[in-house]
């Protein structure tokens, strides 16, 4: 599909699917649902744009230790929180990758390396 995925898009999506979070867990689906079929015009788009998130928090969730190692995520039991500049990171990947390069991320370092661009470049500017 050829959409798109502005930053303050992402920002807001990826919010909204962490309060999902916050309902009880059998309308955890539904309010995720919902929430993209009401922000976005098609519900093709709510789908592509639903996609990337889920990847990219899959991904998150496969590597959480791992980034939590590099001092860019909290990881817990209940979920966990990531600095902004591994959101950024994330972002720079799968809000822009091509549609077929979403489900095979590349190595989490170039995360971590990304993130502590992001952190450089805030220090530094």
């Amino acid at each position: 599909m050829n959409i798109r995925y502005h930053l303050r898009d992402w920002l807001a999506d990826w919010q909204a699917a962490e309060q999902s979070l916050t309902v009880p867990r059998e309308r955890e689906n539904d309010a995720i649902r919902d929430y993209f079929l009401t922000r976005y015009r098609s519900p093709s788009e709510a789908k592509w744009r639903a996609t990337r998130i889920f990847a990219a928090w899959r991904y998150l969730e496969q590597n959480a230790s791992s980034f939590e190692e590099a001092g860019y995520a909290l990881a817990s039991s209940k979920g966990g929180t990531m600095s902004p500049y591994l959101t950024s990171a994330i972002y720079r990947f799968f809000g822009v990758a091509g549609d077929a390069d979403v489900e095979t991320a590349p190595p989490l370092q170039i995360f971590i390396d990304g993130a502590a661009e992001h952190e450089w470049h805030e220090k530094h500017d």
